[in-house]
């Protein structure tokens, strides 16, 4: 049966899910970054946020324009399993298409079990599944996580591929100053990842125009994605607030914006402020008619803030604290983030509340309204647009949406009643993905990777 989430299994999840705080009551969890004697980190040279030009208007989303399939639509479908790749943890977070092939996001359960990766789908290669990336980091010291902790997002931005790393290794490795920072991988132009440097699984070198790398977010604890937004690339995350010391006091939701090098993600706007005791994140981003939404997530559980909104005035290349509006669009709020899916004007959501997760909907971004999917579907898991029809994956099946009440197109295989797209984790729901005229979901039980066929 699918899993539901009333009150008290919602707060269970809120608690088992959020693990590894940024903050006062996650000393016990936190220590310091590991160093090794023999080979200490050079520190890298800092780089200056530009804001540069003013720039023109942003298109809604939060990838570059990918292409959705065309053709007809088919009626009925159903799934079939292609596989998984080297590597494939448990879970599929994301689905991105880029340069002829699918990458996915994987992870086992963030932000608490050692897992990350990023596999390449091609399916006219020999073999079709590889591994693009690896930061699992076999043999290096577990205590604290000797390994990255999931890999929620791959985005495809400016013609590479940006992946933050949503828990890292030792909390960080304590390359620019102590305590704690985060890091974003970056592929070169052919979306290709640089391994991490022998020996001991060491971070890659910072990235340049032509080369892969990886970028690091001073003072950040957790960094849980990456946009384009006016002109500059904002990596969202919950981190250690200017001159204050790292896991003691506040710890805020930030914004960090890229340096021109993309050596360095510094710390720019934070939510809420003024800081409070507490830890908060902000999760899951993306763009709409001008503004930034970001998905937040607050530890405790008191902060009745849905999303937060960034709005600088028009042509303003910055984001100052005077453009941050905390927004709450529900009746209960606290709502956590899984995604976002903005077409054709309409930006939608699908978030996890203590009345369960919904879909909702919102033309001007203000007034939101719930699509209701028939009973028995499950939770929705994502949204997407593929031969010109926009569709929602949910825990039992996919549905069409240009229908009113959503209709089902291809049932979720259950053999032994649970499906590989059922959701249970606050950062990561089944994926959706198009490639070459195909429409594929990731499972959230054994990183397989599923392909909607056309029939019953």
């Amino acid at each position: 049966m699918p899993r539901r989430l009333p009150l008290i299994a919602f707060a269970l999840l809120l608690a088992a899910c959020s693990s590894k705080p940024a903050g006062r009551d996650a000393a016990s969890d936190a220590g310091s970054g590991v160093t090794r004697a023999d080979d200490p980190p050079a520190p890298r040279p800092a780089t200056t946020p530009d804001a540069g030009p003013a720039p023109g208007p942003d298109p809604d989303g939060d990838d570059d324009p990918a292409d959705t399939g065309s053709g007809p639509f088919p009626e009925r479908a159903r799934f079939e399993k292609v596989g998984k790749a080297p590597l494939a943890l448990r879970r599929v977070c994301d689905l991105t298409a880029f340069g002829g092939a699918l990458y996915a996001a994987h992870a086992v359960v963030p932000l608490d079990i050692d897992g990350a990766t990023i596999s390449r789908h091609d399916p006219h290669a020999k073999p079709p599944f590889t591994v693009a990336f690896d930061w699992n980091r076999k043999g290096e010291p577990a205590r604290r996580g000797g390994g990255g902790q999931g890999f929620l997002r791959v985005h495809a931005i400016g013609g590479r591929l940006y992946v933050p790393d949503a828990d890292p290794p030792y909390n960080g490795f304590e390359i620019t100053e102590p305590g704690t920072e985060g890091y974003i991988f970056v592929s070169d132009p052919a979306g290709a990842f640089a391994p991490a440097r022998m020996p001991h699984h060491k971070l890659p070198d910072e990235p340049s125009a032509t080369r892969a790398g990886a970028g690091i977010l001073p003072r950040a604890y957790h960094v849980l994605d990456v946009i384009r937004f006016r002109g500059r690339l904002y990596a969202s995350a919950g981190s250690v607030p200017p001159k204050e010391r790292a896991w003691h006091g506040p710890a805020p939701g930030a914004l960090h914006v890229a340096g021109e090098d993309l050596s360095r993600w510094i710390y720019e706007v934070d939510y809420p402020y003024p800081w409070r005791d507490g830890v908060w994140r902000l999760t899951y981003m993306v763009r709409f008619k001008g503004r930034l939404y970001a998905g937040l997530q607050d530890f405790d559980g008191s902060d009745p803030t849905d999303l937060v909104v960034f709005e600088p005035p028009y042509g303003s290349a910055t984001i100052t604290r005077a453009d941050v509006k905390p927004a709450r669009v529900t009746d209960r709020g606290g709502n956590r983030t899984l995604r976002w899916y903005a077409d054709d004007g309409k930006l939608y959501w699908i978030a996890i509340g203590r009345e369960g997760a919904r879909l909702r909907v919102t033309e001007d971004g203000n007034t939101w309204r719930v699509i209701t999917f028939p009973k028995n579907a499950g939770v929705p898991t994502d949204v997407t647009r593929f031969r010109g029809v926009l569709v929602a994956l949910t825990e039992r099946g996919l549905y069409r949406l240009d229908r009113d009440p959503p209709v089902e197109v291809a049932k979720a295989p259950s053999p032994d009643g649970r499906t590989p797209f059922e959701q249970y984790d606050l950062f990561c729901a089944a994926p959706l993905g198009v490639l070459e005229n195909e429409l594929y979901a990731g499972s959230q039980r054994d990183g397989s990777l599923w392909r909607v066929v056309e029939g019953p």
